[in-house]
């Protein structure tokens, strides 16, 4: 890399004054090419030239061709765009969920650079269709997502196995204030280096423009401050029979993270069952009520009367669909909604304080510039419709306001295509528009031009989506953010809520950045303890099952047919992480065709409930009778025992006559990770009795110990992995019979609950 002196970036596959050398960014990159890198760089400053330079280099030192994931597909195409105008002499391709299997593995061979959504990757990696071997360089966009089960996560260690010193550049604005989300991000990506830049850094702050953020408290109407208070008393009446009953916190007013807490624990205290159980039900049925009552206070608070009378329609409405919920209609039979609604609907003729303010602050804006672009976000659709509806007032005086949403519809909203976003941009851009009323669909990622006043039409708790709205604006010019907060009300807690969030990130980014050059994260670039463990788990598991294992070799029990519907799920991650290969099919019966003869069909415990509930199981059951030798069904989940809207002596019933009617063995597990352990076994045990039997020498063994994981798998929740998990850990039968519920729990993968219910089945006495 060599950059020039005359002020632009030089390089053999860069355009010539294409790119302005700006030396962070040329140092960032520099560095990324060494070791994995995450760069955290506030919007504006040129994440996408990094990745530019960095993608060149990479290429001229012949480690192409390279693959670069974003999260959307306005971002893909926008990519490709970028890189395509500033590449020299490289192709650059585009793919999205738009282009079928069939033509995608083509596109792979057939470009130098690659941008894709990273469904489609790991799609096309689990299908076949991709051998992510051919890439050595990965980037990574909007990398703070790489968390959970997002697919970043699956591909990036798939690209690892293949390539342990293979070279990662993960880009964000925001990767969120908490440090162990931090932290997974980059254990995810396997990132050794952190680059962050802030505000205050010299080498990036010649290039920040100077943001004036004002923050203007709007007043609330008495009429709304009356009705804010019917609905308090909603939510408090609600919300103090949940105390009483011993499942909310007494004291202060609960807050909604309380109230979703308590629901989590009321669900599992219900999935415990007991004699006593009627109560939760009501708990249960009292917190979904004091849910939805709080979020009627919410947009009473920030989004003014229209919002809220809309929100409290629609549960009128729904009251009359015949699968309303008891919660809601429980709240609609409310006296206190009648008035609430009617009030509502009376305070919608007012204007509403913030569009005031909103209408104002443009007018103003746009008197001072003409030639000004204004962005206004707004949470909810139903808001951006009525900020359009009050600035069209005014096109005779220069204001062409245009709604920006996502592609999604809701009911009667339609979303916009990708087509209409990008032709609205365009206006935007050329100045047809002037004003763009947003919702989140804007906050990431997009290439919307620089806006000239960025304006809240409420605060949002949350740091990342704050950073990403406020970055739309002083980009290339001194920029403007308004936040308009309703006085006294959770407007104020949420602007604090940011701040301290962002202030906290911006800590502790700079704390593991310190961390990394004394303690680097474990690498993914070389093998470590915790893969070698990995596999010598699986290796032990196979032995428990099998006289010898038999090792997986091309076309022998290293494949698996996968039902086409089946392919998104964590089962068929779990396969390939694990070396097998799967081959999706519409398979018509089952979910995995482990042979001509063997087949399971995967049911989660809700799944099951549903599919008895509406008929679909028997009819499943008896193809599947008719159709292998050997069918097999595993239900999957920590309860399956414990769903809604049917007993559990049905689903006994229904599991029985699956056992003994159709000779159909059901097999439990907990976890998408049990589950393909578990056909895993299948498919080597089914190799190798197809396989000619070998003579050998050694005596057969006992089969002991398969004799007593059967014993064992025959108790409620206890899978074949568990029961073998239970014998290792306790040596005999005798002693996981005689141990106690806190020695139960002191096996992997039984938790208190399930403790309990083996000593209930044990212990219990026989009833006649």
């Amino acid at each position: 890399m060599n950059p020039d002196v005359d002020g632009y970036f030089e390089h053999p596959l860069i355009r010539k004054t294409s790119i302005l050398k700006r030396d962070y960014q040329v140092r960032i990159s520099a560095k990324a090419l060494n070791q994995p890198t995450l760069v955290v760089l506030p919007t504006g400053l040129g994440k996408t030239v990094i990745a530019l330079i960095f993608i060149a280099e990479r290429i001229s030192q012949g480690e192409g061709p390279v693959l670069m994931l974003a999260p959307t597909k306005p971002l893909v195409e926008q990519h490709r765009r970028f890189l395509e105008d500033h590449l020299e002499g490289v192709s650059v391709g585009m793919l999205t969920g738009e282009v079928a299997p069939a033509k995608r593995k083509e596109s792979y061979e057939g470009f130098q650079v690659m941008v894709s959504t990273p469904q489609v990757v790991k799609n096309d990696i689990i299908s076949g269709e991709l051998d992510i071997s051919r890439y050595r360089t990965m980037v990574f966009d909007e990398a703070h997502r790489a968390v959970g089960d997002y697919p970043y996560v699956f591909t990036a260690e798939m690209f690892y196995r293949k390539h342990p010193l293979g070279s990662v550049l993960g880009l964000t604005a925001s990767p969120g204030h908490d440090i162990s989300r931090i932290y997974e991000v980059c254990t995810a990506l396997g990132i050794e280096n952190i680059e962050v830049r802030v505000d205050s850094d010299p080498d990036v702050k010649p290039y920040i423009q100077d943001m004036e953020v004002q923050m203007v408290k709007v007043e609330v109407s008495q009429g709304m401050r009356s009705l804010i208070s019917v609905l308090e008393r909603m939510f408090l009446e609600r919300a103090s029979r949940l105390q009483r009953m011993g499942v909310l916190r007494k004291g202060a007013v609960p807050s909604v993270k309380e109230l979703l807490a308590a629901g989590g624990r009321i669900r599992e205290m219900i999935a415990r069952g007991g004699p006593d159980s009627g109560p939760l039900f009501q708990a249960i049925s009292l917190q979904a009520q004091a849910m939805k009552v709080a979020h009627a206070m919410e947009l009473a608070e920030t989004q003014g009367a229209e919002a809220l009378y809309q929100y409290l329609d629609r549960l009128l409405k729904e009251t009359s669909v015949a699968d309303c919920s008891k919660a809601t209609k429980s709240v609609v039979s409310d006296g206190l909604f009648r008035t609430a609604l009617n009030m509502a609907a009376g305070l919608r003729m007012d204007n509403p304080p913030k569009v005031d303010a909103l209408e104002r602050f443009v007018k103003q804006k746009l008197r001072e510039d003409p030639g000004s672009r204004i962005i206004a976000f707004t949470h909810y659709r139903d808001t951006a419709s009525q900020v359009l509806e009050r600035l069209e007032k005014y096109v005779d005086i220069g204001i062409r306001p245009i709604r920006f949403v996502g592609q999604a519809s809701r009911g009667e909203d339609q979303g916009l295509t990708q087509r209409k976003q990008r032709e609205l941009l365009d206006g935007f851009r050329e100045g047809t528009h002037n004003v763009l009323i947003a919702t989140s669909v804007a906050e990431e990622g997009l290439d919307i031009p620089g806006a000239d006043l960025v304006i809240f039409y409420e605060p949002i708790p949350s740091e990342i989506r704050t950073i990403q709205r406020r970055g739309r604006t002083g980009r290339h010019s001194a920029g403007k953010v308004i936040v308009l907060m309703s006085r006294e009300t959770r407007d104020i807690a949420y602007s604090f809520s940011a701040r301290d969030k962002e202030q906290k990130m911006e800590r502790q980014l700079l704390s593991l950045r310190r961390m990394l050059k004394m303690k680097p994260i474990p690498s993914k670039r070389t093998e470590g303890e915790e893969t070698k463990r990995d596999d010598q788990r699986i290796s032990a598991t196979l032995d428990e099952y099998s006289d010898e294992v038999v090792r997986i070799s091309e076309g022998e029990g290293s494949l698996i047919e996968v039902d086409q519907r089946e392919m998104p799920s964590s089962v068929v991650e779990e396969l390939i992480r694990s070396g097998f290969k799967v081959k999706p099919l519409p398979l018509g019966e089952g979910d995995y065709r482990i042979s001509s003869r063997l087949v399971v069909e995967r049911k989660t415990a809700q799944d099951l409930s549903d599919s008895l509930v509406d008929g679909r199981l028997f009819e499943q059951v008896t193809r599947l009778r008719e159709n292998f030798e050997r069918p097999m069904m595993v239900i999957e989940g920590d309860d399956p025992f414990n769903k809604r809207n049917i007993k559990k002596n049905a689903l006994y019933g229904a599991l029985a006559s699956i056992t003994i009617d159709y000779n159909i063995p059901v097999m439990f597990t907990t976890g998408p990770e049990e589950t393909a352990e578990f056909l895993m076994v299948l498919a080597r045990r089914e190799n190798k009795e197809r396989r000619p039997q070998q003579r050998s020498g050694r005596a057969k063994k006992s089969g002991l110990r398969e004799v007593q994981i059967g014993t064992l798998s025959g108790l409620p929740g206890i899978s074949t992995v568990l029961a073998g998990k239970m014998i290792s850990h306790f040596g005999s039968l005798e002693k996981v019979f005689t141990a106690s519920e806190k020695e139960l729990t002191e096996v992997e993968g039984i938790g208190s609950r399930k403790a309990r219910e083996i000593r209930a089945v044990l212990s219990g006495d026989w009833k006649g």
